[in-house]
């Protein structure tokens, strides 16, 4: 392709670029180039902005080139390209931010979202449509005609009136060529996979929208001002997903929804994971607003380095999303509309479809060979969304899924060793617990990374813990990186991942099979230097939920075992023998474990462990509670799931695998605590109280 077949598709495409381009030449003058095309600029009746370029020179060291901006108000200033002639797609971006502004920053979008919430709410948009109503605007703004006419609209006229039997909003107008300007740019290019979508039937409630027009042109406008122009300088950002979640967690029904949207350096990270290049097609089985795709299409683009048949090939052709939401397949579609149009493959179904199907057949055609998602949480959805994603991809293909940490141990036994036999376990990377909690979330997840290849046994996985990802809770703001510490903790993991450096103690591998045990935690190193056997919890101990809840307490002669570290007393008990009470379902207690010998009542917080004595694997009750006091944190880490409040369930607990130690062992471990052990806790306590006495005193 020439460069002037260039020049008119890339005018072609971008409709809404307002500006011209006037380019001259001289041999060896720079200066009289700049002159020339000056005057030219300033010279003629073309009603747009212009872009000007001068060039001189005949070799590449007398090579140089600029790059000046006619605005309407005749201001003619000049552009830093470092004396470089910059691609039509660079040139376009420096204009639109010269003339525009800066992109928008988080917190200025924040504040603009939440204040057309509020302008949403106010005249009674319901919250399920104020997500879509916004995409619908951010739409209509990218139509050409749209943009410019919409201030002008005016009520209906008496005539226009008199033709319907009802009577017209005074908005009715406005509503209808905001309606038009969706559907003209959105309706097409939806794959024909897809189960039948009424684009026009989606919006159709912006046709009772009634705001006083003055008022709704104002709106735009801000929308227009605040987020489109600035959104067009950094159209990375997922405008879409974030309004989505604002407007929906203010209405208080985003908790209605088994939806949990991938935060943004969350997505970048996974998309980096997927390690993509040039001729990936990238799938996403559970696409929500389109962020993971946006995210790819944006990489990829960056790769082709403004060639522009490359870029319509990735548009096109690699890029494949399936949603059954309705309204989040609208966002999607909308948000690929609004980042570059990479919408053709979009597919309004579940991707949860048997093997034989035309749709699946279909998929397959089109040889994805990456794979990023985030699955819905509820009815063990995570584990059939990656046996489905790696039945879509080719061999060798990865898959980058984040799901609930658990979610791989809990279907050993079933699709696990069917997942195993398809696809290697490279990485296993532990997130934070309050990764989601923006969203009123408390999910114990991680990023689980695959390549379609059997897992040997012998193959190591890497397991990352990456509890902090340096983000803090700040108020209004959300989880923000405001001490700049997520650089420096994602490249630490990408480090670790990509390059197998050994970053820190929170990195290690791990084979995941152990005989016939599969373990997908990873078999842990022996935590002593005697070889203990792994064992299900199971096999030791029978278990039964405590009875009685904290608040009714009466004090009394018997003890009253809670998930705190402080014991209560009851009037009552309903166990007498030797025991361990584990915590379950208690915050910052979860995990706890309390040995007890003697009478006792448990809340039902915790479960109550009591030994199976078999003969094969005797074992010392207060060993085992001192074990797995011991190994807390990492129980915790591994099996504490939910999406609003974090619990272990008694059956994963019992499915556990702990090591088994001969009783001798166990038992010398039991005398070396009670006498070493226990003593050095009660000096500790005793200072402390001796310290605290001391402060009062001097107080």
């Amino acid at each position: 392709m020439d460069s002037n077949q260039r020049t008119r598709r890339f005018f072609r495409d971008n409709p809404e670029e307002d500006f011209a381009i006037i380019v001259e030449a001289k041999a060896d003058d720079y200066k009289a180039a700049c002159e020339d095309v000056k005057f030219y600029a300033l010279n003629n009746k073309i009603d747009k902005d212009i872009v000007t370029i001068p060039i001189a020179g005949q070799t590449e060291n007398s090579y140089h080139s600029g790059l000046f901006l006619l605005t309407g108000h005749n201001k003619y200033i000049e552009l830093e390209t470092n004396g470089k002639l910059l691609p039509l797609r660079d040139i376009a971006r420096l204009y639109r931010q010269t003339k525009f502004g800066d992109s928008i920053s988080t917190d200025s979008l924040k504040l603009t979202l939440k204040q057309l919430n509020n302008d949403f709410h106010s005249h009674n948009i319901k919250d399920t449509e104020r997500s879509l109503f916004f995409a619908g605007l951010m739409i209509a703004l990218k139509d050409n005609t749209f943009s410019k006419t919409y201030k002008n609209i005016q009520p209906p006229t008496l005539e226009e009136q008199q033709k319907e039997a009802y009577k017209l909003i005074d908005a009715h107008n406005l509503n209808e060529a905001i309606l038009n300007a969706i559907v003209r740019q959105i309706s097409n290019k939806v794959n024909n996979l897809s189960k039948e979508y009424n684009w026009k039937d989606r919006f159709s409630f912006i046709k009772n929208i009634d705001f006083p027009l003055s008022e709704y042109k104002s709106i735009i406008w801000k929308i227009e001002d605040k987020i489109f122009k600035p959104f067009r300088m950094d159209e990375k950002q997922d405008i879409l997903g974030r309004a989505y979640k604002i407007f929906l967690s203010k209405a208080g029904k985003i908790d209605n929804k088994n939806i949990i949207l991938t935060p943004d350096h969350i997505k970048s990270l996974m998309v980096d994971l997927a390690r993509l290049n040039l001729d990936d097609v990238v799938l996403d089985t559970c696409t929500g607003s389109g962020g993971f795709l946006m995210e790819s299409m944006e990489t990829m683009i960056a790769l082709a380095q403004n060639n522009s048949d490359i870029i319509k090939r990735i548009k096109e052709h690699q890029l494949i999303g399936f949603e059954i939401d309705p309204t989040l397949f609208a966002l999607a579609c909308s948000n690929m509309f609004l980042h570059g149009d990479g919408r053709t493959n979009l597919i309004f179904e579940s991707s949860l479809v048997s093997n034989e199907s035309d749709i699946f057949k279909a998929i397959r055609t089109l040889k994805p060979n990456k794979c990023i998602i985030n699955p819905p949480y509820e009815n063990n959805n995570p584990i059939l969304f990656t046996k489905q994603a790696l039945d879509y991809l080719e061999p060798n293909g990865k898959l980058i899924i984040i799901m609930p940490t658990p979610t791989l141990n809990r279907n050993v036994g079933g699709l696990t060793e069917e997942i195993l036999k398809t696809a290697k376990l490279d990485f296993v990377i532990k997130m934070p617990n309050k990764l989601f909690s923006e969203q009123g979330r408390t999910v114990n997840t991680s990023i689980f990374g695959f390549t379609k290849t059997p897992h040997d046994r012998k193959d190591k996985v890497i397991f990352y813990n990456m509890d902090d990802d340096g983000l803090v809770s700040v108020q209004h703001k959300g989880r923000i990186d405001k001490n700049g510490k997520w650089g420096e903790i994602r490249d630490k993991v990408i480090r670790c991942i990509k390059f197998s450096e050994d970053v820190d103690a929170d990195y290690n591998k791990r084979v995941i099979y152990d005989g016939d045990i599969i373990n997908c935690y990873g078999i842990r190193e022996k935590t002593t230097g005697h070889s203990g056997n792994l064992i299900k919890l199971g096999d030791l101990f029978n278990v039964e939920k405590g009875s009685l809840q904290s608040e009714n307490n009466i004090d009394g002669e018997y003890d009253f075992i809670t998930a705190s570290e402080e014991w209560k007393t009851h009037y009552c008990y309903d166990h007498d023998c030797e025991a361990i009470v584990y915590a379950v379902q208690a915050g910052g207690s979860l995990g706890r474990s309390h040995y007890v010998n003697g009478k006792f009542i448990a809340s039902n917080l915790c479960l109550i462990l009591t030994p199976k004595h078999n003969d094969e694997h005797q074992i010392n009750v207060c060993f085992y509670s001192i074990y797995l006091n011991a190994i807390r944190k990492q129980i915790v880490r591994e099996l504490a799931d939910g999406t609003s409040k974090l619990t272990i369930s008694s059956k994963d607990l019992m499915n556990y695998y702990v090591e088994y130690f001969p009783i001798k062992i166990q038992n010398n471990i039991v005398d070396y605590y009670k006498e070493t052990i226990v003593p050095q806790q009660k000096e500790l306590e005793k200072a402390k109280e001796n310290l605290s006495n001391k402060i009062n005193s001097l107080l």
